[in-house]
């Protein structure tokens, strides 16, 4: 059951991604020529250092370990936030600094063409045969930018809500519910990007459409700015980090939020409290993926990281410890048992029918978007 279930999410996944690319700027070009080499690292001999910039749970301390101590190479992490902060680092110095980033599949291409920050994927240097195809292929030609591919995929999840069940039972039938007075004082969400998409498919809005028209899209984002300044009242804070809405949570501080699904799935395994709920709107679904750094100094390294993390049994633990699915093949069936059984609960088929994935963004919906985000912030609570 547990294989049936992903199988489907992978073939819904798949077609998402390819139906996405259709709506993109860039022209077809040939697919890169498939002749990868598989880099096994020998225990010790390379040494180094890699700088990795990427999410929280995307580098467990167990992997980490076990990576240096097979290749010798030492990893340093720096966290972020949201894919503006990665880009303004990543931006302020051409890469320098960092070898392997971790950016959200809608934002790679538009960000090279801006900043030039990636280098061009070399797939000689991956193991081909440790990816889902589907994910693979998908992910290589929607990470195209003028003809050539600059990232590969990594984890993938969607973002809802997370519902503490004994104090809010009937929250999340709408992301609308974030903004019920009766839970004053104990909402949260991402004052981000994803909580924009979320509001604009509750106001009955497509921004994935309405993208492809700068006068429309800033209608849209305007008519969400209204809605979420509206909301102010309700929301006893914006959470910024995974830990931050955990303890949220926990405390009771907060009873309804938005939420990565790999958060609320954490929260099921150790508290019957909590919930992830996927609204009658549907899911925001997402994809973040390996890019090298235009500035890399040790790409070779990164490529090892790569081929190291994408092993099923090095993936699962990251399906484990955090929630996060990745694009491994193999890892589902080495995750546990348990939480493949919260994810099938929480995220069946007919859910997955339902996830609105991140469209591609061009410069302008971008800065709309920074625009909307900053006036909310900056709005006094009425």
């Amino acid at each position: 059951m547990k294989r049936q279930f992903w199988m489907l999410a992978i073939l819904v996944l798949a077609l998402a991604l390819v139906l996405g690319a259709c709506n993109t700027s860039a022209q077809p070009t040939q697919a890169p020529a498939e002749s990868p080499a598989t880099e096994e690292a020998s225990a010790a001999t390379s040494g180094g250092v890699l700088r990795i910039l990427t999410w929280e749970g995307y580098a467990p301390e167990e992997l980490v370990d076990k990576f240096t101590k097979e290749t010798g190479i030492k990893v340093e992490i720096t966290y972020i936030g949201d894919n503006n902060e990665l880009i303004a680092k990543m931006a302020a110095t051409k890469g320098v600094g960092f070898d392997l980033v971790s950016p959200t599949l809608n934002y790679v291409a538009t960000a090279q063409e801006q900043f030039g920050i990636y280098q061009p994927i070399d797939i000689t240097k991956v193991d081909k045969s440790l990816f889902i195809p589907a994910y693979w292929d998908s992910i290589l030609k929607n990470s195209e930018y003028e003809g050539k591919p600059y990232a590969l995929p990594f984890v993938w999840g969607t973002t809802a809500m997370v519902v503490n069940v004994e104090k809010a039972p009937d929250a999340g039938q709408s992301y609308l519910d974030l903004c019920d007075p009766k839970y004053k004082g104990r909402v949260s969400y991402r004052a981000k990007y994803d909580t924009l998409y979320m509001f604009a498919y509750a106001l009955g809005y497509d921004p994935a459409e309405a993208v492809k028209s700068e006068e429309e899209y800033r209608k849209v984002m305007n008519a969400v700015r209204d809605k979420l300044i509206e909301c102010k009242p309700i929301v006893r804070t914006y959470w910024d980090s995974r830990q931050q809405l955990e303890d949220l949570l926990k405390n009771e501080e907060v009873w309804v939020a938005t939420s990565w699904d790999a958060i609320a799935w954490t929260l099921m395994k150790e508290d019957s409290r909590f919930k992830y709920v996927v609204p009658k709107e549907g899911a925001v679904g997402w994809f973040d993926t390996f890019a090298i750094s235009a500035g890399a100094e040790n790409v070779d390294a990164a490529y090892k990281w790569i081929n190291f993390v994408m092993k099923p049994e090095n993936a699962a633990v990251i399906i484990n410890k955090t929630g996060y699915q990745t694009a491994s093949q193999g890892a589902v069936e080495l995750a546990s048992p348990e939480m493949a059984k919260i994810v099938a609960e929480t995220l069946p088929p007919e859910k997955m029918a339902t996830i609105k994935w991140y469209f591609p963004l061009p410069p302008y919906a971008q800065d709309i978007q920074a625009d909307v985000l900053e006036q909310v912030k900056a709005a006094q609570s009425k």
